[in-house]
């Protein structure tokens, strides 16, 4: 087994290569959805495994990082592990709404998901992991587990706003166009 530093040192380089592969994996679901109109299967599984590959890795970063930042202690427990919580819920009615495990993949858009938790943000579940990654920085004071939360917020947001957005205004048009006057993109307070 690898001492804890280089285990940290590996599985922050793996972040980032799981970053890097994400920008190129947003490329490829832009063109399925110019091409096909959603998501191919091919693109589904790679999101799927870049997604919780990035959560388990944001948890064990967490881990091995812990105190980097400030020494855990009840608050930070409390505090963490009630927004990791939070973010896990959020996730949790983000894809009861959509109703179709195809739909959280972007294998089917035959609608405009416009229920449930959607009625309060169009990106419950791009939100939910975000909070749920800040909750376990902070639970462990990890320096590191911040960083990576930072990373994959700006990954989302600029995934969202450059690949999804347009992709959904083609798609659904005015009735989009209402939506987002409507609905904030992650939650508007």
């Amino acid at each position: 087994m690898l001492p804890e530093t280089d285990s940290k040192t590996v599985l922050a380089a793996a972040m980032a290569a799981n970053a890097f592969l994400t920008a190129l994996l947003a490329l490829l679901i832009k063109r399925d959805f110019r091409r096909l109109g959603r998501a191919s299967w091919a693109a589904a599984v790679w999101s799927g495994i870049a997604m919780h590959g990035h959560a388990l890795a944001t948890f064990l970063i967490a881990w091995l990082d812990r105190g980097s930042l400030y020494a855990p202690a009840a608050w930070s427990a409390a505090a963490g592990g009630a927004l990791a919580g939070t973010g896990l819920f959020i996730i949790v009615l983000g894809r009861r709404a959509y109703a179709s495990r195809a739909r959280v993949y972007g294998l089917r858009e035959d609608e405009l998901i416009e229920r449930g938790v959607y009625r309060r943000t169009r990106n419950p579940q791009y939100a939910g992991y975000g909070v749920m990654f800040a909750g376990a920085a902070i639970a462990a004071g990890s320096s590191l587990a911040f960083v990576f939360a930072g990373v994959f917020a700006l990954l989302i947001h600029v995934y969202i706003t450059w690949v999804e957005e347009p992709h959904l205004k083609r798609a659904f048009g005015a009735e989009y166009d209402a939506y987002c006057a409507r609905v904030g993109r992650y939650f508007r307070l």
